[in-house]
């Protein structure tokens, strides 16, 4: 959501500091988590909303690779990829892009992101659906293909709730029956899978090891001046 390192650490600060000022006010009636994701939301809302005029920077270290990683040419073809993703997520609007980011890249279960976004269960895939259409219309004119004929069921929305598990196994053969012998509505399905799958693999950036030993520590050491259980400051 911050788009590079800088930003993202400076968030990072922002929400432990909100952590530790409001944490006597957790109610627990969502996971900590959740509770945490949404004030870490909060701040890069805010923090977007002061840079919303400073050109965006790509963070070089979208993709980690490993050294059982896939030949030059597919790493170049997934990059190219996210890259493709990321400007388009960037186009959607803030509550769109925060959605897809918390469910498709980040991978919080459907409750989770909505703790996070403080609205409903059914809120949020409402919003998912069609935040996960935009973003198959911002890939368009990349992956192609994607305008079905007239009549033809909405497999794009279909999709995106079979995903969610919101689809009667009637209706899930309807729509597969369907895109089985509509040439266009299957590309159309391939174009979003990919664009999800793409998603996901924005998803892949670790969070450098410095980071999660400065905040490990930071934590001990708020909990011990708070004479808090070391499991609870962990949690």
């Amino acid at each position: 959501m911050c788009a590079n390192v800088h930003d993202a650490e400076d968030v990072l600060q922002d929400t432990l500091l909100n952590v530790a000022l409001y944490l006597d006010g957790f109610e627990g009636r969502a996971s900590f988590s959740s509770w945490v994701f949404a004030l870490c939301r909060n701040a890069c809302a805010r923090r977007r909303r002061g840079l919303k005029n400073r050109p965006s920077v790509a963070d070089d270290g979208a993709i980690e690779t490993s050294d059982d990683a896939p030949n030059p040419e597919a790493i170049a073809t997934e990059r190219e990829a996210v890259s493709e993703v990321l400007s388009a997520l960037d186009r959607l609007p803030p509550d769109a892009r925060e959605v897809i980011w918390l469910r498709d890249v980040t991978g919080l279960t459907a409750p989770e992101a909505a703790a996070a976004l403080e609205v409903s269960v059914d809120a949020l895939k409402s919003r998912l659906h069609r935040a996960r259409t935009a973003l198959r219309d911002e890939l368009e004119p990349r992956l192609g293909g994607f305008a079905s004929t007239p009549g033809c069921p909405d497999v794009m929305a279909l999709w995106s709730k079979k995903l969610e598990g919101d689809l009667s196994p009637v209706d899930c053969a309807s729509m597969e029956a369907h895109v089985g012998a509509c040439a266009r509505c299957s590309i159309a399905c391939d174009g979003l899978k990919r664009a999800l799958s793409a998603c996901q693999n924005v998803g892949m950036t670790q969070v450098p090891a410095h980071v999660h030993e400065w905040v490990r520590a930071a934590t001990e050491a708020w909990a011990a001046r708070r004479q808090l259980p070391r499991t609870g400051a962990q949690r």
